[in-house]
C-alpha cells in the first residue's frame, strides 16, 4: 500500500484548483465587477454654450400665416388669451467631454436635461458622444445638433454622464452593448 496514491485528495485539489480558475476568469470578464460601468464613471460632460436655430423658412412663412382654424378660434370664444405653443426649433450643442479614468470606451451616452427658465426640467434625452481615442487626462469638444426642441426664451440645457446606471436601464446606453 505504500506506493499507492489517494486519488480522493488529488480529486479535491483540482475541483479547488479549478473553481478558483473559473473565479478569475470571470472576474477579468467582468472587468472586476466594474467593466464598462467603472470606465463610464471616468467621463465628465459639461456644456460650453448653445446656439438656437430658428425654424427652417417654409415652416416660419407657415407660421406667419393664420390657419383657417386659427381664424375661427379667434373668432369664437375669446380663446386666444392662451399663449402660443412654442415653435421647435434645432439648437446645436458645445459639449466638452472629459477622460478623468483610466479605461477607454467607443462612446459614452450621456443625459441631457432641458429646463424651463424656473429651473424644471421639461424634457429629458439620451444623447450618444463619440469618444474613441480619448485618454486619460484628455478631453474633445463635441458640437452636438438636437432637433424638434420645443425652445422658449430662458431655458436651459444640461448634460451629466450619470452613474452609475441601474441594470434594468442600460440597454438605453450605447456602451453597454459591448458587456452582452
Amino acid at each position: 500500500m505504500k506506493g499507492t496514491l489517494n486519488r480522493t485528495a488529488w480529486g479535491r485539489q483540482d475541483v479547488a484548483l479549478g473553481l478558483i480558475v473559473a473565479a478569475a476568469l470571470l472576474a477579468l470578464a467582468c472587468g472586476g465587477g466594474g467593466g464598462v460601468a467603472e470606465t463610464r464613471a471616468g467621463y465628465i460632460a459639461q456644456i460650453q454654450s448653445f446656439a438656437v436655430q430658428g425654424p427652417a423658412a417654409d415652416e416660419a412663412m407657415a407660421a406667419d400665416e393664420p390657419s383657417a382654424d386659427a381664424e375661427a378660434d379667434v373668432e369664437g370664444e375669446g380663446e386666444g388669451d392662451m399663449p402660443a405653443e412654442p415653435a421647435l426649433v434645432n439648437v446645436m450643442l458645445d459639449i466638452l467631454v472629459h477622460n478623468e479614468g483610466s479605461g477607454t470606451l467607443e462612446g459614452i451616452t450621456v443625459d441631457l436635461t432641458i429646463a424651463d427658465p424656473d429651473g424644471m426640467e421639461k424634457e429629458r434625452r439620451l444623447l450618444w458622444i463619440e469618444t474613441a481615442g480619448l485618454i486619460k487626462g484628455s478631453q474633445s469638444q463635441v458640437v452636438h445638433e438636437l432637433g424638434d426642441v420645443a425652445y422658449t426664451e430662458g431655458d436651459g440645457f444640461h448634460v451629466e454622464v450619470r452613474h452609475p446606471i441601474p441594470m434594468e436601464e442600460r440597454g438605453d446606453y450605447r456602451e453597454f452593448d459591448a458587456e452582452e
